[in-house]
């Protein structure tokens, strides 16, 4: 799926709206547009009704499309009522003048400003008939062109591509004229090549509207409007051919010819235009930097084309629908389907408002419905909307084969292989690939986009050899061609990854012994594509993104693992172990090993990583603006020099550094094994395809163990749910201790376990499992791993080697519990001003009071700070949590599984502010950008530690993002457990953390504690056993409160008071011994 391909043409218009007569009419009319431009409309409107009261006035033709433009700045969606007036002032004069065509011209354009370009047809028609009855040749030029626009407007290619050849016929047979508008027409001429597949006769139009241009006139048309709509045309043509160097060019200057124009000028005859034809710039640059995988910043950019829009036209305009849809395709290619469809749905509200077939919209709303469609599963249903596509499009253009219907094609016969429909697939493909090769040959941009799908429903129809075949044909090509820049090359073939994954399949599959020389050039592939992967890494500055193209080829890591699996069978050799390990790790974590390394001098002195992240914050906070919708050009490609030059920089002198951040992980286990203690043993689960294997880790050994295929996730789900009956829960745990655990027994040797879970193992909690089937809850006490040893958790064995800096607090605790009772939702009803704007959710939250006593209990015994109810908020949390050894939050969380990034925790609304009054959630991705070093942090809320594990987005959950903020350690919990259970279970937790206890060591006795205390049903284990221990599991050295000192101090003179009276005593004793002293005698 991609962005299609630049929607409309970028549409122009001609300031010097009429052909005029004389030099006086001329001072006329540019007084007008003179006021007009200084929102002067008073003064305006006078010299229009001075002259409209001369009914023998020449300029009353050309009087209507000033007057209408003031009532349209004036009211966007008004009637054109003083306009139309005049109009049928002088339609009813029966004469066929140049007054006529004027009014006529006029109210057309009128129309096609407005963005309701079905009004204009009539207008346009009979000013083009009277043209033609004058026999004046410009105003015939003028009034075909207008036709042609106006065919533009409405997506009827059939009547733009009829009049701008009849405007070219007319500037052809009379060459020796001067015609102002021939860069218009060779601009549309050009255009209307690329749309028909004639990429050479595209180049010749574009270079001669270019040339045509009048060099010598300062007017913000000639300087900028002209060259910035011919430039934005021209940009089509470099994209489809692949050239993203000029592709970029192009885009950017058209964008800064049109901020020039804006500022230069104001209510110019042109700003609608322009304005629009500015959306339609910034859907080219997104769909750029889209194809580079840079999704985050193309959706930024369509975001800032979408509030263009908004600012400046109504929702029932083409401009509106374009800006709209553009939206929806950004978060589409985001993988954001839900939003997606909210903007996809607005679209279609605005297309269906603005009256006309407009086929060439329908068409583009349509391509990106089947691409919604196709994302869900739902592939019948994308072939329907891409046969809609079609159809729509061929009504638009019968004659064409542009690129946006090559894409349609692409879609189209990808989902029929996808529907196992195979001969149709290959059908539509072939045919599409024949047409496309007819004009832009073999080696193009969009043959290779055509081939590559070609690959992939051979693959799909278990044609190996075919596949492999094609692939090598491909990768072959790439060897012949020349690329100014790697960006270049990545452009070139955005899909290059999916084709080698193909190409390692079919190898794979198509050698039926899997011998080890086979299965060895399979890796070669895999290490290839990995080299792409890194390389592609490093053109992009958005962390999110490149965790999407981690996560878009973890399909190639996946099965990558397979191969080294198979190999290690074969030969028994360690170093494909550590292969499948790296290519897990690889896919997964990107983020945390760059956070690991954040304070290693030794690889980068610290500003240069302060340049790094300054560069990116720049970069990626460009196009964020909530008011200012237009960016400065040279700005922007300043920022892109800077972070070009930085990289260099990075690669020659710190290229230990440059690895660590933009290469893909390499991991010693030698050296890993070395950072785990002698008393515990790491066990890393994981999926390699369908099969699961543990590895057993210690300092001095390793081994995989397959795990059988007995594995029961439903099981998972079951140990939690209250609702299904004990004897289900007591089988359950049996079956998932024999399946994951009994396998690894013998091989575990230590209390001590660290478990890295792998995808839905996540959300278990391995220390219920029980070697046989229990009769109740309280058998666990003895019957159970939690029974039997310390289990903490991780996601990435490289936290193993956590070099971060072991940093010293002087605080011991902070606390935040909102407990959201009745008083504090009262109060935030009271302060709310808009009730349109309540959040309804808060209001529905269960009241949390023992989060808020044990939150209050530990702040006074640890002589930490606790900020309760209302304190509780976002803003006190971020000011306040960074640096404690413990940071405890006791609130409500909600968990989001398909866009785990929006996960967010739940504090008090901030009342005292109104303008900030709902901003009370915290959200991963915020979580993420902050400081929140600690020892331990508590996040004790519903479902806070459930990671999704969703394609392309990891282990992200709020737990990890606080790890990632730096808290060594989390305790966190799986799902939903009782508050009050809670509150007991951390009441033990901190008593043993204060005795000196490890935190694996204190959570795992604290429970052992509850089980013994519990009683029916809080002993069932969705009650308490959803908390779990993530990270360092160190003891905690907490300070003695002064409540302690106090206590010492009175004991320190308790024994120096006993001591003294004992003294006392010994001395008074000695006294009765001896008798009365004597005085010397000195005599």
């Amino acid at each position: 799926m991609k962005f299609t391909k630049s929607h409309a043409l970028v549409s122009i218009l001609c300031i010097v709206l009429f052909c005029r007569a004389n030099a006086q009419q001329d001072d006329v009319l540019d007084k007008i547009d003179s006021l007009i431009a200084t929102n002067d409309f008073v003064n305006a409107q006078l010299i229009l009704e001075s002259e409209m009261d001369n009914p023998k006035s020449p300029l009353l033709g050309q009087l209507v499309y000033p007057l209408g433009k003031i009532e349209f700045l004036q009211n966007p969606e008004t009637d054109f009522e003083k306009a139309l007036d005049l109009y049928a002032r002088i339609d009813s004069r029966k004469l066929r003048d140049t007054i006529a065509y004027g009014a006529n011209l006029g109210m057309g354009i009128l129309y096609i400003d407005q963005g309701t370009p079905s009004k204009a047809q009539k207008y346009l028609r009979e000013a083009n008939s009277l043209a033609k009855e004058l026999g004046d040749i410009h105003r015939m030029v003028e009034s075909e062109f207008r036709l042609s626009e106006l065919g533009l407007n409405t997506g009827d290619f059939a009547l733009l591509i009829a009049h701008t050849d009849n405007a070219l016929d007319l500037i052809k047979k009379n060459d020796s004229d001067n015609f102002p508008l021939a860069p218009r027409i060779y601009n549309y001429k050009g255009a209307l090549m690329h749309f028909n597949a004639k990429p050479d006769s595209a180049d010749y139009y574009f270079e001669k509207a270019i040339n045509a241009l009048d060099k010598t006139d300062n007017d913000p048309e000639q300087t900028d409007y002209l060259p910035g709509t011919i430039y934005g045309n021209w940009f089509m043509v470099k994209q489809s051919a692949g050239n993203f160097d000029e592709a970029m060019r192009f885009t950017l200057k058209t964008i800064n010819h049109y901020n020039a124009f804006l500022n230069k000028t104001n209510n110019h005859p042109l700003t609608e235009k322009v304005h629009g034809n500015l959306i339609i710039s910034y859907r080219n640059l997104g769909s750029l930097y889209s194809d580079l995988g840079e999704k985050e910043k193309a959706k930024r950019i369509a975001m800032l084309g979408y509030n263009h829009a908004k600012k400046y036209f109504l929702k029932n305009t083409i401009q509106y629908f374009g800006a709209a849809l553009m939206v929806g395709e950004s978060l589409l290619y985001n993988n954001d389907l839900e939003k997606a469809e909210i903007y996809l749905e607005e679209a279609k509200t605005s297309l269906n408002s603005i009256k006309g077939e407009n086929y060439s919209y329908q068409a583009n709303l349509y391509g990106v419905l089947g691409d919604l469609a196709y994302q869900k599963g739902n592939y019948q249903e994308a072939v329907d909307y891409y046969h809609r596509t079609l159809q729509a499009y061929k009504n638009s253009n019968g004659q064409g084969f542009s690129q946006n219907e090559v894409y349609a094609n692409i879609n189209l016969a990808k989902s029929y292989s996808n529907l196992k429909e195979y001969a149709e697939g290959i059908r539509t493909i072939s045919k599409t690939l024949a047409e496309v090769i007819a004009v832009h040959g073999m080696d193009s941009y969009l043959a290779n986009e055509v081939r590559i799908a070609k690959v992939k429903i051979i693959f799909d129809q278990k044609d190996y050899k075919g596949t492999i075949e094609l692939s090598n044909q491909i990768l072959d090509s790439y060897k012949s061609r020349s690329f100014n820049s790697i960006i270049s090359e990545e452009f070139f073939s955005p899909n290059q990854l999916s084709l080698l994954l193909y190409l390692t399949k079919a190898q794979y599959e198509i050698d039926s012994e899997k011998t080890f020389k086979s299965l060895v050039e399979v890796t070669k592939v895999i290490e290839n594509a990995i080299q792409i992967i890194d390389r592609k890494k490093s053109l992009i500055t958005n962390e999110d993104d490149i965790n999407a193209l981690l996560g878009n080829s973890r399909e190639l890591f996946d099965f990558g693992k397979k191969v080294y699996r198979k190999i290690f069978d074969l030969t028994g050799d360690k170093k494909y172990l550590e292969k499948i390990i790296e290519l897990h790790e690889s896919s997964i974590y990107h983020r945390i090993r760059t956070r690991l390394n954040l304070t290693d001098n030794e690889l980068t002195p610290e500003n240069i990583r302060e340049e790094e992240e300054l560069l990116k914050k720049k970069i990626n906070s460009f196009f964020d603006t909530a008011e200012e919708t237009q960016f400065n050009v040279e700005d922007w490609k300043a920022n892109v020099r800077e972070w070009d030059k930085y990289l260099s920089k990075l690669k020659s002198e710190y290229p230990k550094y440059y690895a660590l951040r933009y290469s893909t992980v390499s991991i010693s286990l030698d050296h890993l094994q070395r950072s785990i203690d002698t008393l515990s043993t790491v066990v890393r689960y994981l999926f390699i395809g369908d099969d699961l294997v543990a590895f057993i880790i210690t300092n001095d050994r390793m081994e995989m163990v397959p795990l059988t295929s007995g594995l029961s996730l439903d099981c998972i789900r079951t140990i939690s749910d209250y609702r299904k009956t004990n004897s289900e829960v007591f089988e359950c745990l049996s079956q998932l201790y024999k399946a994951l655990w009994e396998p690894i027994q013998n091989k575990i040797k230590t209390e001590n376990i660290i478990i890295f879970p792998d995808q839905e193992l996540f959300n278990l909690n391995f220390e219920l499992l029980t070697p046989d089937k229990i009769n109740s809850f309280e058998d666990l006490v003895n019957n159970s791993l939690l029974a039997k040893h310390n289990i903490s958790y991780n996601y990435s064995l490289l936290l193993l080697d956590d070099k971060r800096k072991a940093l010293d607090f002087k605080d011991d605790f902070v606390a935040y519990a909102p407990t959201f009772d009745e008083g504090m939702k009262r109060a935030y009803k009271i302060a709310i001003n808009d009730s349109i704007n309540i959040d309804k959710t808060y209001l529905t939250l269960l009241p949390q009071p023992f989060s808020a006593a044990i939150a209050e209990r530990f702040s006074k015994r640890f002589g930490g700070r606790s900020f309760l109810n209302q304190q509780a908020s976002k803003t006190i949390f971020n000011k306040t949590a960074n640096e404690h050894k413990i940071i405890h939050i006791g609130t409500h969380a909600e968990s989001n599984n398909v866009n785990p990034e929006l996960s967010r925790l739940v504090f008090a609304k901030n009342i005292s502010d109104s303008t900030i009054i709902n901003d009370n959630y915290l959200y991963t991705y915020e979580i993420y950008n902050q400081n929140l070093n600690s020892k331990l942090a508590i996040l004790t809320a519903c479902e806070t530690g459930k990671p999704s594990y969703q394609p392309g987005e990891g282990m992200i959950s709020l737990a990890h993002a606080f790890n990632y903020a730096g808290s060594k350690s989390i305790l966190t919990s799986l799902w939903q457990i009782d508050e009050q259970s809670s509150a007991e279970i951390l009441d033990k937790f901190y008593g043993y953390l204060e005795n000196g206890l490890a935190k694996d060591e204190a959570l795992r006795s604290a429970k052992l504690d509850y089980l013994n205390h519990a009683e029916g049903r809080t002993l069932h284990p969705q009650y308490w056993a959803g908390l779990i221990l993530m990270g360092d599991t160190d003891p905690i050295q907490l300070s003695p409160t002064m409540d302690n000192y106090w206590i010492i101090i009175f004991l320190g003179l308790v024994l120096v008071a006993i001591f003294f009276i004992i003294w006392k005593r010994k001395a008074s004793n000695s006294r009765g011994t001896e008798g009365p002293s004597k005085l010397n005698n000195t005599n």
